[in-house]
Formats: C-alpha cells, sequence, structure tokens
C-alpha cells in the first residue's frame, strides 16, 4: 500500500519527527522515511496499525481509502474548487443531503429490483452517485469538525457503535 503523503501529512499535522512515527510503530526512521517519499509500500497490517496508533480522522479515512478504493469516497479537502472551511463544507452537506432528498423523492423503490427497467435503473443509480456525494462531504466535514474543534471522531464512533448495538442496528 502507497498510504506515504498521507503519512508525511499526518505526521506533520500532530507535530511528529519521522522518529517519532518510527518508535511508535516499532520501525527503522530509515523505513518511514521511505515510505513517506513513495519508495517503500507498507501492508496492510502496518497500515491499520498506523491508524490506531495516531487519532487523526483524515489520516484514518485516507488509509481505508487506499485499502478500499472504490467503496471509501475521497476527501474533499485539496481539490481546487472549494475551500475547505468548516462553514463551507457545513453548506456543501446541507446543498447535498437536499440534493439526495430531492432526487429520492422522484425515484420509486416500490417495485422488486429485478423487475424494474432500464429507465428505473438509471434512476436508482443516480441515486447512489447522489449518496455518494453525500458521504464525500460528509466525511470531509467530519475530518474539518475534528481538525478545528480537536474532537476525536475515534471517540464519537465508539460511543455510536455503543449506540447502535443497544438499538440493535448492527452486531
Amino acid at each position: 500500500m502507497n498510504i506515504g503523503k498521507s503519512l508525511k501529512d499526518m505526521r506533520e499535522r500532530n507535530g511528529l519527527s519521522q522518529k517519532n512515527v518510527a518508535d511508535n510503530l516499532y520501525l527503522d526512521q530509515t523505513m518511514v522515511s521511505k515510505v513517506e517519499l513513495g519508495k517503500r509500500v507498507v501492508s496492510e497490517g502496518l497500515a491499520k496499525s498506523s491508524v490506531n496508533s495516531y487519532n487523526d480522522a483524515q489520516y484514518g479515512f485516507e488509509v481505508a481509502r487506499e485499502i478500499a478504493q472504490y467503496y471509501i469516497t475521497p476527501l474533499i479537502i485539496e481539490g481546487k474548487a472549494v475551500e475547505c472551511h468548516r462553514l463551507t463544507l457545513k453548506e456543501m452537506f446541507k446543498h447535498e443531503v437536499a440534493e439526495a432528498i430531492d432526487l429520492f423523492d422522484e425515484i420509486s423503490l416500490i417495485k422488486p429490483p429485478k423487475h424494474i427497467n432500464q429507465q428505473e435503473r438509471t434512476q436508482v443509480s443516480e441515486g447512489i452517485k447522489e449518496l455518494l456525494d453525500v458521504q464525500a462531504v460528509t466525511n470531509s466535514f467530519i475530518v474539518r469538525l475534528e481538525q478545528e474543534y480537536d474532537i476525536s471522531v475515534r471517540d464519537c464512533m465508539r460511543d455510536r457503535v455503543t449506540k447502535w448495538k443497544s438499538e440493535e442496528l448492527i452486531k
């Protein structure tokens, strides 16, 4: 896995040296340097271990995307088309959610999936794309809130998982 840029950005955001990261992950400092420069790749196990070692949602999302490329949306934080301020992301979030709701108000999901025609299938596909837009903005908004308010997404997720389990929404 090539997580070098993400590792370097996380390290710099958290004021860590390559030696700090190497010590935390039981690696040699030269290994950290080579990973950051893209000269070495890391195993999925080491990538997961590094995510669990640091409380940094941006890094977690970026590594998750590297592992599950087309199932995790990229973060909208480095694009040239948008300012990544929390207020901008808040408005983008509201806009994308409203678009998705409006679209799904127009899509009929009454028929069993195996009985839909091509037009209905296209509508569902467009709905999924809108939900991916919502997911990309949501994840980016979550990251920005963690960074600016110093609230741990990891801790929030632990609380939510406990709640979801108690409500039997997940196992």
